[in-house]
């Protein structure tokens, strides 16, 4: 087991030189476990409805740490982008994993949600855990109100798409 300390990612942003390779690559498969952990949470609360998970997408973050330390994108985890479609297959809402290393936060996953007329709603999903933490607290704040948070529950999202 790799000895990892718990800093969040603000500290390590902040003196960057302190972080080890194995710290990054650590940090990076954390992440995708709680990526993938939140879109099982979202797969288990649309079952039963009509619309159908696609997972097939992925999605290498391009961020300044692992390049910092010599992680090459082909060394790090690869992580699901989340696709909820109607019955008709045409896209009802997109989840993308935005980036780890984000000031006052555990990472951010892009949610957009696309009505059938075209328009669409964007937030953003902010993990506020620390990291390592056995439970992630993930908060859905719209695009351009920060202020609006609220804890992310899946069945929102459920009812946000009907």
């Amino acid at each position: 087991m790799i000895n990892v300390t718990h800093r969040s990612s603000s500290e390590e942003l902040a003196d960057p030189g302190s972080v080890t390779r194995e710290q990054v690559r650590a940090r990076l498969a954390d992440w995708r476990n709680r990526v993938h952990a939140l879109y099982d949470r979202i797969a288990d609360a649309l079952r039963g409805s009509t619309y159908q998970i696609d997972r097939e997408g992925k999605h290498t973050p391009e961020e300044e740490l692992p390049h910092r330390v010599g992680l090459p994108a082909s060394e790090q985890p690869a992580i699901d982008i989340l696709r909820i479609a109607r019955p008709d297959r045409t896209n009802a809402a997109l989840l993308i994993p935005k980036g780890l290393w984000i000031i006052g936060a555990n990472g951010r996953v892009d949610l957009r949600i696309i009505s059938q007329v075209g328009r669409s709603d964007n937030y953003m999903l902010v993990d506020q855990s620390n990291p390592f933490a056995e439970i992630s607290d993930w908060v859905r704040i719209p695009i351009g109100s920060p202020f609006d948070r609220e804890p992310f529950d899946p069945r929102w999202l459920l009812m946000k798409l009907h």
